[in-house]
């Protein structure tokens, strides 16, 4: 049991944290094996010198925001709080964050964050008593050289279903293992903004290239319907330059720029007169 005098040192550090980080990021440790979570960790500050990542009661980080009057993140801590903060941008940070997964087996109560299906295979069970454990889940299954094949693809598990013992025992001796271990951020904040896990999540190529195209799209328009803006006026400066020397030409009007252009013609048609005469001038 932690001293009062112990909760007041630790929520005064999380809000030293928050005061001197520009990125704060919270981590649910729940069901975070620690060996996985302290390679995870070591690789991110390989990366990112300055990153650093904490656990910290819930209710003790809760009373550090409620101080530093930013209660509209505490409904995105996770019961088991670890707080990373750094200095690097979040989006960034999210992305190293995405590259360090691995999965294991899963275990009874698990949720599957994906469908979990098997496809047709030969495995390395030997025929016998297990048939039976693959009749039971209603999987199609056969025997090859001694071993039971499954002849059709099955879908276990759907995702968001919790996963039973039976199944888990199954992809067990199938040496399946479909349960994500990574870390698991619920959101990331960068002093102004609130980024929840869904937004960064998005990939940033794919919308970096939607908001160009669609920035293209706009430009075209605004030059349709004549709409003037620092994107296009060059454009429109220019071409409003051309029709105005080209109608100066037509009016034979004798300004600097105009007599140029007039010249360049007297003398593109003179050279046209020269060599359909053929003459030696």
């Amino acid at each position: 049991m932690l001293t009062r005098q112990e909760k007041a040192k630790i929520i005064e550090e999380v809000m030293e944290i928050f005061r001197n980080y520009s990125t704060i990021g919270f981590v649910d440790f729940y069901g975070l094996p620690t060996r996985e979570y302290r390679e995870m960790k070591k690789k991110l500050q390989e990366k990112f010198s300055d990153l650093r990542i904490k656990f910290f009661k819930k209710s003790l980080v809760i009373k550090a925001l409620e101080r530093l009057n930013k209660t509209e993140l505490i409904k995105y801590l996770p019961n088991q709080v670890g707080i990373l903060y750094t200095n690097v941008n979040p989006f960034e940070v999210y992305k190293e964050v995405k590259k360090l997964v691995s999965y294991r087996f899963a275990r009874e109560g698990d949720i599957a964050e994906d469908d979990i299906i098997i496809k047709p295979m030969v495995t390395n069970i030997p025929a016998g008593p297990s048939i039976a454990e693959f009749q039971r889940l209603k999987i199609e299954v056969g025997v090859e050289a001694g071993k039971i094949a499954i002849k059709k693809e099955k879908k276990l598990v759907s995702k968001g279903e919790k996963i039973n013992q039976q199944v888990a025992m199954l992809l067990q001796k199938l040496g399946i293992k479909p349960i994500k271990i990574l870390l698991k951020i619920t959101a990331m904040y960068d002093g102004n903004i609130v980024y929840p896990r869904e937004i960064l999540e998005l990939d940033e190529e794919y919308y970096t290239k939607e908001i160009l195209k669609a920035f293209s799209h706009a430009l075209e328009l605004s030059k349709k319907l004549g709409i003037y803006n620092k994107y296009n006026i060059k454009e429109f400066l220019i071409k409003a330059k051309l029709h105005a020397i080209a109608l100066g030409k037509k009016a034979q009007i004798f300004e600097e720029e105009i007599v140029k252009e007039l010249i360049k013609d007297a003398y593109i048609n003179a050279k046209v007169l020269k060599d359909s005469l053929n003459l030696n001038i």
